[in-house]
């Protein structure tokens, strides 16, 4: 059974109102791959029942968001953002609360959230201090999110990492594999959730005082772009930062951002309106 064009904007639809994000011809063309295999294999029966369901039934939706999300990410991704918040940011922030709280949004399989941990422990332990950090991180692919919970990575993950943190901070595995250790894991909270849904953001709770927001926005067309920078940016504490991928920028979009030039990277920090 082949899935129509008159099916597959349906499916777009849903996916775009309840994950904001907007498919490209390549991505509903893996969505149809991926249905009419599932077809064949008499996974799916009813197609018209299956997408009522995406508007209701997580798990189904969660596996077409699988489909087209690409987790391409790894350790230390674009260094000169960290070397900022290692030296400059979290030393300001240690020396001015004793509770920081940090967040990366579209946290892909887990290298960004842990490389923060990595950088938070690193200034913490150069300050001699201990301070309470706490680490929020969502996707919107469950497949995603289980692998960060799980902590285990590649050498196309780890390429970036110094060698002295390397040995610092992961257990080598038998399979040859790195996996992150406990006292970076337990900083780091993972959440399935979608940064363009007003009742998911809800969930971050306290303001946070850096979010990391990096090689998303290029997937959402200009209103979901829009929508996902002011929830991110009404979870962010005044005088707190956002990082965006070097492609990307919240220039015209959201009113209280300031950009700031850092030597080697750029940020914007939240002002008051």
């Amino acid at each position: 059974m082949k899935v129509s064009p008159e099916k597959l904007e349906q499916i777009a639809k849903i996916i775009y109102k309840r994950a904001g994000l907007f498919l490209q011809r390549r991505d509903k063309d893996k969505i149809k791959k991926f249905l009419e295999d599932s077809i064949a294999k008499g996974l799916v029966k009813d197609l018209d029942r299956y997408i009522s369901t995406l508007e209701t039934n997580t798990s189904n939706l969660n596996k077409l968001l699988d489909v087209v999300t690409i987790n391409e990410t790894f350790f230390f991704r674009h260094q000169g953002q960290f070397r900022i918040i290692e030296k400059e940011i979290l030393p300001k922030l240690f020396k001015e609360k004793t509770s920081v709280k940090l967040w990366s949004a579209a946290c892909s399989t887990g290298e960004e959230p842990y490389t923060l941990a990595i950088v938070a422990l690193e200034v913490m332990e150069k300050m001699k201090i201990k301070k309470n950090v706490q680490i929020i991180a969502n996707d919107i692919s469950q497949e995603a999110i289980n692998k960060a919970i799980k902590g285990e990575y590649n050498d196309y993950s780890i390429r970036m990492v110094p060698p002295e943190l390397l040995k610092k901070y992961f257990v080598k595995t038998p399979d040859g594999k790195y996996r992150i250790k406990e006292q970076v894991k337990a900083l780091v909270k993972f959440r399935l959730l979608s940064i363009t849904d007003e009742r998911h953001m809800k969930q971050i709770g306290n303001k946070v005082d850096i979010a990391m927001c990096r090689n998303v926005l290029i997937y959402f067309d200009p209103p979901a772009r829009k929508k996902a920078l002011e929830l991110i940016v009404m979870n962010l504490n005044v005088g707190g930062y956002l990082f965006l991928g070097p492609s990307e920028s919240a220039r015209g979009m959201v009113k209280n951002l300031k950009l700031v030039l850092f030597p080697g990277a750029i940020a914007y920090m939240k002002v008051e309106q």
